[in-house]
């Protein structure tokens, strides 16, 4: 090995000696990579938690993209440390919530995090972030987030129940252009996984007249949303399929009805022919005759 390496020319012995280093390197490189995980939020728990690694990296990557959309000189080279405070995790059959608050001091901002496992069959963890609550640090946190809501009903969420026939049901959050709605998925009667869930929601001190509930049983089906003068259009409207359009009541500061908005998601000529054709039927059967305003490309 000696004479090997003492008859090697000077170049190719410092090249020999570099190859340690820069494994080395790359080595450190690597492992940094793999812990930042694309993100540049730093979060401090001064409680013991049981969130694994993968839903904590993408806790951090979520507040990472709520930061840039709220932040005026958000950098990508900037690392925002957050500290975590009143955690709280629950266990309900095999349903897990946990939630906390995140205050960024640096950039005086605060977001509620809120962490649901499901049932196993019933999918992957759902991560949620949301604005400040009005007791935060930081109240007045600009709310660019996915909900401006802050309702702590997501806290109970997913929850799955059983009606008074038997039926499974399960309660999700929902949301569409920003807003929260209750999801209810159900395989038997509609009208009463919608009874139930009420009854589930005023027993944790939730008014369900004051939340957005849809039915999916085959079907989007209105069951409840803000109220008007108009006692016809607070039993239809608002009536939506995600992603596909939204229709609701336009009013004044009195409550008396302006028009109807119709926001449909679809562009092409045909996914805004076909949403016009069904949303102006649903309105007919139902006898709601203000003039309608549709917007396009609104999803």
């Amino acid at each position: 090995m000696r004479d090997f390496w003492n008859n090697l020319k000077s170049w190719q012995r410092i090249t020999l000696g570099l190859i340690p280093i820069a494994v080395v390197v790359t080595a450190v490189i690597l492992v940094a990579v793999l812990m930042n995980s694309g993100s540049n939020v730093n979060i401090r728990f001064s409680e013991k938690t049981n969130i694994p690694g993968a839903e904590m990296m993408q806790i951090r990557k979520r507040l990472a993209d709520v930061i840039r959309d709220n932040t005026a000189d958000y950098s990508e080279k900037t690392v925002y440390e957050g500290v975590a405070r009143d955690y709280n995790e629950s266990t309900e059959g095999e349903t897990t919530t946990a939630n906390f608050v995140v205050d960024f001091d640096a950039i005086e901002e605060s977001y509620m995090v809120d962490v649901l496992w499901p049932d196993p069959d019933d999918g992957s963890p759902n991560i949620i972030v949301s604005c400040p609550l009005a007791d935060s640090k930081y109240p007045e946190t600009p709310c660019a987030t996915e909900t401006n809501s802050t309702s702590e009903i997501i806290g109970y969420l997913p929850y799955n129940g059983v009606t008074e026939s038997g039926d499974k049901y399960t309660v999700n959050a929902g949301y569409m252009n920003g807003e929260l709605y209750l999801e209810i998925k159900v395989n038997g009667d509609a009208n009463a996984a919608l009874a139930a869930t009420k009854k589930w929601m005023g027993s944790l001190g939730f008014d369900p007249d004051d939340y957005l509930l849809y039915v999916v049983s085959g079907k989007y089906i209105q069951a409840n949303h803000s109220k008007t003068n108009d006692e016809n259009v607070n039993e239809k409207l608002p009536y939506f399929i995600p992603n596909v359009f939204n229709v609701y009541p336009v009013t004044d500061a009195s409550g008396n009805i302006e028009h109807i908005q119709a926001d449909i998601a679809g562009c092409t000529d045909y996914q805004t022919d076909s949403a016009e054709e069904e949303i102006r039927d649903y309105l007919d059967r139902n006898g709601i005759s203000y003039p309608v305003e549709f917007e396009y490309c609104a999803g």
